[in-house]
């Protein structure tokens, strides 16, 4: 059988943690601000996005590298979501495996490629419309694709298995996705210039069910002080708003909860990621956004 022209950029196995039985998932759509539930099969996806032409052959070699690497990372990520067989501190094999998981979800959604795309567009100028031969037809899916299984990878996979996990509970609260759902954090010193990446200075923010999140701190940390932590509606509202500044596209949630309600929608974002003061819920609180 071959394989399916439509390639995930978010997950269906994380997806399903969104979903009720059917498979079905709530998605929100920035563009129309409308509410539909669809089956995770068809959602966060493009057709042949992760396939790459060199020369004149194609190449599906890191549709099939993000396929191992999820179902290497489903189990751990299943123990983590459901505290009856939660093993805390988390198994150093498998803390590994899930920051390999984690560093390349950051690094593989559509956003990335748009960042690269909106650098491609920028170098005329930056050169001073000289631009070097080697320059001018740029291969954005193969730089992308570079991105995601090159030095960054490893590094950032180390960089999150040494840090600090914190493992967020809630009860009562609910939490929602997006296309973008490995969420970099800023601190009270982040200015539009500070970096935003893997080592952001507020940490990185993954929501890995309604009811469990995953907060793994900023550099400096360690992870003897890893921690179970109850959530609350404080840490909701932050988390919430966090990835609604994130979003591109989609947002994600449960069919049966409503965590956006009271929140407003953002427009859908392109471009270059940047930091900025957010003016939502918590004003005080910088935010990115996109150029």
């Amino acid at each position: 059988m071959g394989q399916s022209k439509k390639h995930h950029f978010v997950p269906q196995m994380y997806l399903r943690n969104f979903a009720d039985d059917k498979g079905r998932t709530q998605v929100v759509r920035l563009s129309t601000k409308r509410s539909t539930t669809e089956r995770i099969n068809t959602v966060a996806a493009t057709n042949h996005f992760h396939r790459l032409t060199v020369g004149d052959e194609d190449s599906l070699h890191l549709e099939d590298a993000a396929t191992a690497l999820e179902g290497r990372a489903a189990q751990p990520m299943l123990r983590l979501i459901d505290p009856s067989k939660r093993v805390w501190p988390l198994p150093r094999e498998e803390r590994m495996t899930l920051a390999f998981f984690i560093a390349f979800q950051y690094l593989r959604v559509p956003v990335k490629r748009d960042a690269l795309s909106s650098l491609a567009a920028q170098l005329p100028e930056i050169f001073g419309g000289d631009l070097p031969e080697e320059l001018r037809e740029l291969d954005i899916p193969i730089m992308h694709a570079m991105s995601m299984v090159g030095a960054a990878l490893p590094e950032g996979a180390a960089e999150l298995c040494n840090r600090t996990w914190w493992i967020v509970d809630f009860k009562r609260k609910r939490l929602a996705t997006s296309d973008v759902p490995v969420i970099p954090l800023p601190d009270e010193n982040t200015t539009e210039r500070s970096a935003a990446g893997l080592r952001s200075p507020g940490g990185v923010y993954f929501p890995l069910s309604p009811q469990t999140a995953l907060f793994i701190g900023p550099p400096g940390t360690a992870p003897e002080a890893d921690q179970i932590v109850p959530g609350n509606a404080r840490l909701a509202r932050q988390f919430t708003t966090a990835t609604l500044a994130w979003t591109r596209d989609c947002l994600f949630h449960h069919p049966d909860d409503d965590p956006l309600r009271g929140y407003t929608l953002p427009e859908p974002r392109r471009g270059e990621i940047r930091w900025e003061v957010w003016g939502g819920p918590e004003p005080d609180q910088p935010q990115p956004t996109t150029a």
